[in-house]
């Protein structure tokens, strides 16, 4: 039986592009310095694999499966990688540990800051403007990478916008799988893990409390450069100029103050924030051809 590739289930550009990535991600497992439970880890890559880039058993059986089912299995598809992120943003700290054995890169960046800017702003910033009015809606644009990054995509799935959903939720994920691969590969730890946060009076603040709360509670050692707040906002800013243009003011200025954020509030070296913006403008221009290659062309599905 031969359908069309309008109908396929499996294999669609997201889930290829997943299983690209899982692929090459689990080549950290490769190195000596891999934990002793590395053959569950690299189980849990080539399940990945193997569903979202099937063998064609696989996925006769899904195309051959109802019309409700179909549909349900589409869309638990559609979401499962954005929903996966956290997990893969917690795996990166093994997974550049196997490669580096703890070694991260933060003397190389901090001198490569130095001859940039002249100094350190991480920590000159909010020492030169210690004042609440300043420290809080930088926080509170920090906290916005959440809204940023999933929020376009729901929006346009509720709108049943189903191919412009699609190619948002892939050009957000190709954002965050390259960054994580500098995570895994080249790790930096960033200024937060070296140096004391700003304090006194931004200390009291709602939104900077917030912000070291959730970094405390959730955030993966060696993922700092580059800045994936800042890539991922950034190609998110320029999805919402192609497809939900009246929110592309809002989402724009979030991002300016996010990467802003990042840096007064120590979280990030400024270049960090730099070539973060730098990767997710390469990231949306890349990420149109690199759709079309993945998708299934018509005709070409399973037999």
């Amino acid at each position: 039986m031969s359908r069309a590739a309008g109908d396929r289930v499996l294999g669609l550009p997201l889930d290829r592009l997943f299983a690209i990535y899982m692929v090459v991600s689990a080549t950290a497992l490769l190195f000596p310095h891999r934990p002793g439970y590395w053959p569950l880890l690299l189980a849990l890559h080539v399940l990945v694999v193997v569903v979202f880039w099937p063998a064609a058993p696989l996925q006769r059986a899904a195309t051959s499966a109802g019309a409700g089912t179909r549909s349900i299995m589409r869309s638990v598809l559609d979401w499962l990688p954005l929903l996966l992120i956290p997990a893969l943003y917690t795996e990166l700290a093994v997974l550049n540990r196997a490669v580096h054995d703890g070694r991260y890169f933060d003397d190389a960046i901090i001198a490569l800051e130095q001859v940039i800017f002249g100094g350190q702003p991480s920590q000159e910033w909010a020492a030169a403007l210690p004042n609440l009015w300043v420290s809080e809606p930088l926080h509170a644009a920090y906290l916005s990478y959440y809204l940023i990054s999933f929020g376009p995509p729901l929006l346009l799935f509720l709108r049943g916008r189903t191919a412009e959903f699609r190619f948002a939720a892939f050009a957000v994920m190709f954002s965050f799988f390259a960054h994580y691969l500098f995570f895994i590969f080249l790790p930096v730890q960033g200024p937060r893990y070296l140096f004391p946060a700003p304090g006194g009076e931004l200390a009291n603040g709602m939104f900077y409390q917030v912000a070291h709360r959730v970094l405390e509670a959730g955030s993966a050692q060696g993922a700092a450069f580059p800045s994936s707040h800042v890539g991922v906002s950034v190609t998110q800013t320029l999805v919402v100029l192609r497809f939900l243009r009246g929110w592309t003011p809002l989402v724009a200025v979030l991002t300016v103050g996010l990467a802003l954020g990042a840096i007064y509030g120590g979280f990030h070296y400024a270049i960090d924030a730099v070539i973060g913006a730098v990767l997710g403008v390469i990231v949306f221009a890349v990420a149109q051809p690199l759709y079309r290659r993945l998708e299934v062309r018509r005709g070409s599905a399973a037999a």
